[in-house]
């Protein structure tokens, strides 16, 4: 068996330093263990590698670079050693283990140049329309082979190359996985997106998506003859988001509406029809007198179930309140479900008119559990026969006929004012009476 100067000197070295900690009492070093277990290592210049010792008795534990000490641990039963080396090339670390029992272990660490590169967006998921594709890079620091994936399907491939950049040709809304694959002498590395592909604005208006998954249009199949007003707004539903569809035109009572949704959706356009008559969908009136009837109906099926927090804010013309003998307090929002009309309490906005302008009107705010046939409602007030006071305003014409003479035009005058005030009070009295009797 031949040895090398190399060799030589380690074991040269190693026998000098259990000599030297041969002068130090130790007691049995028992079994020892080291870590990693492989004598060949590899590390990259810009990352590190840990290596351990452990004993079972206290033991004397010293680190070796390439011959030279770099770390020791006396009277220990565990030592470390954390490697990381700039340079590439071979590296020869020793752990040399003394007490009764000496032992040592060498290990051969390689280090290679570090493996650069960049990729991005640094989001791995993403989210935007069809006619704002995400673009895909990837930079690396060294000639590499880059080869792309859609859906796991290879879409490009380029040789010796430092940037690479990848944009998905689709034309249908959907879930895709973009993947990139990083290859040269230094190793390989992969990453990996995903993109949730939405619906361009036109195409949503349009009631298409270009993927057999579309919603369709909004369509409430509303007998066109009923509609006095239509309008839809479109907007984008993140999770956790609170989305608010505004309606401006002065015929539609409904101005807003607003809710949270418990998952990303997307985008989502709201229609909404305001009737000049019961929906040809609703099998009967509410109890109170009707304002409007207004259909508003979301283009995504099971988005009530969704959905939290919903808010109607609508408008009430002052005129109309008074014209009905209808007080605020009793407008109501109701909904037509499940064959029955379902009324649903609302809230004057603070700052609304409630009488002082019969031009102007009453803002109220309410909610809803769900989308489709709404009416909104208030109850007129019934006047009572048995409230009414009937006050005879006329002037007592028992004098004319008496003949007891003509009378002065001051004395008929008084004589009227008289009559007046008494049948005032005796109207009051009775209603009073009526109203507070006397239990004997």
């Amino acid at each position: 068996m031949s040895f090398t100067k190399h060799d030589i000197r380690i074991h040269f070295i190693i026998s000098a330093i259990f000599l030297i900690l041969a002068v130090v009492p130790a007691s049995a070093i028992g079994s020892v263990t080291f870590d990693p277990i492989a004598q060949s290592q590899s590390v990259s210049t810009n990352d590190s590698l840990g290596f351990s010792v452990s004993a079972t008795a206290s033991s004397d534990i010293v680190w070796l670079l390439d011959d030279v000490v770099v770390e020791q641990s006396l009277s220990s039963t565990s030592s470390s050693y954390s490697f990381a080396e700039t340079e590439a090339g071979t590296y020869n670390l020793t752990a040399v283990v003394s007490g009764s029992t000496d032992t040592s272990k060498i290990w051969t660490v390689n280090v290679v140049p570090a493996f650069n590169v960049t990729f991005s967006p640094d989001d791995t998921v993403l989210s935007s329309r069809l006619d704002r594709k995400p673009v895909f890079r990837a930079n690396v620091s060294e000639g590499s082979d880059v080869t792309w994936y859609l859906n796991n399907n290879q879409v490009a491939n380029y040789d010796g190359i430092f940037n690479s950049i990848y944009v998905p040709d689709v034309s249908e809304t959907g879930n895709y996985s973009i993947k990139v694959h990083v290859l040269n002498p230094n190793g390989s590395i992969e990453n990996q997106w995903y993109w949730v592909a939405t619906p361009t604005p036109s195409q949503i208006m349009s009631g298409g998506s270009g993927s057999s998954s579309s919603s369709g249009s909004v369509s409430s199949n509303e007998d066109y003859k009923k509609i006095l007003v239509k309008e839809v707004n479109m907007q984008f539903i993140n999770k956790n988001v609170l989305t608010e569809f505004s309606f401006n035109d002065e015929k539609n009572p409904i101005s807003s509406l607003e809710f949270t949704s418990s998952v990303n959706i997307g985008y989502v356009r709201m229609s909404l029809e305001v009737l000049n008559n019961r929906s040809s969908f609703v099998s009967e009136d509410p109890h109170d007198k009707v304002y409007y009837y207004v259909n508003i109906n979301p283009d995504k099926i099971g988005l009530d179930n969704k959905i939290s927090n919903t808010r109607i804010f609508f408008n009430v013309s002052q005129q109309w309140l008074d014209d009905n003998n209808i007080d605020a307090d009793s407008v109501r929002l109701n909904l037509f479900s499940g064959h029955v009309w379902k009324t649903f309490p609302v809230k004057i906005l603070e700052g609304s008119n409630t009488s002082d302008n019969s031009h102007s009107n009453v803002t109220f705010v309410s909610t809803t559990t769900g989308f489709g046939n709404f009416a909104i409602t208030g109850k007129v007030n019934e006047i009572s026969g048995d409230d009414v006071v009937v006050i005879d305003m006329g002037g007592n014409t028992s004098n004319k006929s008496s003949g007891a003479g003509p009378v002065s035009k001051k004395e008929e005058d008084t004589s009227n004012s008289e009559n007046v005030l008494d049948s005032v009070f005796k109207s009051m009295k009775e209603l009073f009476i009526k109203r507070n009797p006397v239990i004997t």
